[in-house]
C-alpha cells in the first residue's frame, strides 16, 4: 500500500495544523474541561465552514467525498493543538455509521446538516459490563406497538448533552449479535444523562434508556444485523485515536525540543547533554513510527479493504509508544512539567485517554493474536503489493 500524501493532502495537513495551533488559547481549552459541553460551538462552526464537518461524506450530502486519510491528518491536526471538537461523535461514528447503514430519509435528514456543523450526534455503545464485544451488550430493544422500547444503561457516550440525537445499540434477540441499532431524539421521555469525569477532559456521559419508545422508522440498517456496523465503527474510531495520538506525539516532542534548547544548567543547555540527545532520538523514532502506521490504517479503511489488520496495529503501538513519548518527556522537562499552566501536563492526560480508546493496547494484540491463530495468511497480509508502505 502506498500512502504517500499528494500536494493537495499536504496543503490540507498545513491548513489544518496553522488553525488547531491558532483556534484556542491553552486556558481556554482548560475552561472547556469543565463545560457542559466539552467544546466551543463557535470554533467547530468554523472547521465545519472549512468543509472538515464533511469531508467524508459524498458532495450529495454536502460533503467533499476525501478519503479516511484526509480525516485523520485532520484529526492528528487537532490532537497536536488539543483542540476539542464533536468529530469523533459527529463525524467519525453517528455521520459515517448513517452514511454505511441509515436509510435514505436518515441519511437526507441528518448528513447534510452534519456536514454544515448543524447537527451534533452521537453514539451510546459501550455499557457498564465493559469490553467492545457483542456478547457485553445487555440493553434491551423489545417490539411495541409500531415501534420499539429500549430498557437499558450506556456509558462513555460522547457529547451526548449537545447531541440531537443518539443512535443506540441494543440486544433484539438471544444470539450474541442478535443486536440493533436505534435513533433515538435526546428529548425522547424517559432518556436521561449525565456527564461524568474523564481523565482527558473529554465531554462523556452516561446515557440511561428507561422505556424508552421509538417508531419502527428509527431502525440504521437492519433489525438483528447491527454488529458489522458497530465493528466499522470501533475500527474508524481506533485509527482516528491513533492519528490523534501522534498529534499529541508530535506537540509533547515539540515543547520538550524547545525546553532542551532552553533550559540551562552546568552552563549548557541540557539539550547538548548525551542523555537527553538519546531521549530525544528515541521519542522521534517512536513517534515517526506511529504516524506512519496511523496512515496506514485510515488509508486502508478509506480505500475500502478490510483494514483490521492495519488498526490493530496501529491502535496498539500508538497506545503505548505516544504514552511512552509523554512520560518521556516529563522526565526530561522535570518538576515544570507537572504544572497545570504547563501544556505538558494537558497532552500526558490527553494521550492517556486516547490510548484507552476504542480499544487499549492488549485489547488490539488480543484481536492480532486471534487473526494470527484463525487466518495466517490475513495476518501478514493478503497480497504482496500490501507491503512496503511509501512515506515521505
Amino acid at each position: 500500500m502506498d500512502i504517500t500524501i499528494d500536494d493537495d493532502q499536504k496543503m490540507l495537513r498545513e491548513t489544518a495544523m496553522a488553525f488547531a495551533q491558532e483556534a484556542m488559547t491553552a486556558d481556554a481549552i482548560r475552561a472547556l474541561e469543565g463545560s457542559e459541553h466539552g467544546f466551543d460551538a463557535k470554533v467547530w462552526r468554523k472547521m465545519a465552514e472549512m468543509g472538515w464537518a464533511g469531508a467524508v461524506f459524498p458532495e450529495e450530502y454536502g460533503g467533499a467525498g476525501t478519503g479516511l486519510l484526509e480525516l485523520a491528518l485532520i484529526v492528528e491536526a487537532l490532537g497536536q493543538g488539543a483542540v476539542p471538537s464533536p468529530i469523533y461523535s459527529t463525524v467519525v461514528e453517528a455521520g459515517l455509521l448513517l452514511l454505511d447503514a441509515g436509510s435514505p430519509a436518515q441519511r437526507d435528514s441528518y448528513l447534510p446538516r452534519i456536514a454544515s456543523g448543524e447537527a451534533i450526534l452521537t453514539t451510546a455503545i459501550a455499557e457498564p459490563s465493559g469490553g467492545l464485544s457483542p456478547a457485553g451488550i445487555r440493553t434491551r430493544i423489545t417490539p411495541a406497538g409500531n415501534g420499539f422500547t429500549i430498557n437499558g444503561t450506556k456509558l462513555f457516550v460522547r457529547d451526548a448533552g449537545a447531541a440531537e440525537a443518539i443512535i443506540c445499540l441494543g440486544r433484539t434477540g438471544d444470539n450474541e449479535t442478535d443486536l440493533t441499532l436505534l435513533v433515538v431524539p435526546r428529548d425522547t421521555p424517559g432518556l436521561k444523562i449525565r456527564r461524568l469525569q474523564a481523565a482527558g477532559g473529554e465531554a462523556l456521559w452516561e446515557v440511561v434508556f428507561d422505556d424508552v419508545n421509538v417508531d419502527a422508522d428509527a431502525v440504521v440498517g437492519e433489525v438483528g444485523g447491527a454488529w458489522s456496523h458497530v465493528a466499522r465503527l470501533l475500527l474508524r474510531g481506533a485509527a482516528m485515536k491513533s492519528a490523534e495520538l501522534v498529534g499529541i506525539g508530535q506537540a509533547s516532542l515539540d515543547l520538550t525540543l524547545n525546553y532542551a534548547k532552553t533550559r540551562v544548567q552546568f552552563d549548557r543547555p541540557i539539550g547538548s547533554f548525551q542523555g537527553v540527545h538519546h531521549h530525544c532520538a528515541e521519542m522521534y523514532r517512536d513517534l515517526e513510527v506511529s504516524r506512519l502506521l496511523a496512515w496506514q490504517a485510515a488509508a486502508a479503511l478509506g480505500d475500502g479493504m478490510a483494514g483490521d489488520r492495519e488498526t490493530f496495529i496501529a491502535k496498539a503501538k500508538t497506545s503505548e509508544a505516544i504514552q511512552a513519548v509523554t512520560r518521556t518527556a516529563h522526565q526530561i522537562h522535570g518538576a515544570i512539567g507537572f504544572y497545570r499552566d504547563y501544556p505538558l501536563e494537558l497532552y500526558y492526560h490527553r494521550a492517556i485517554a486516547a490510548a484507552a480508546a476504542y480499544g487499549d493496547a492488549g485489547h488490539h494484540r488480543r484481536a492480532l493474536a486471534r487473526m494470527l491463530r484463525e487466518n495466517l495468511g490475513r495476518f501478514r497480509g493478503e497480497s504482496s503489493h500490501e507491503l512496503p508502505v511509501h512515506y515521505v
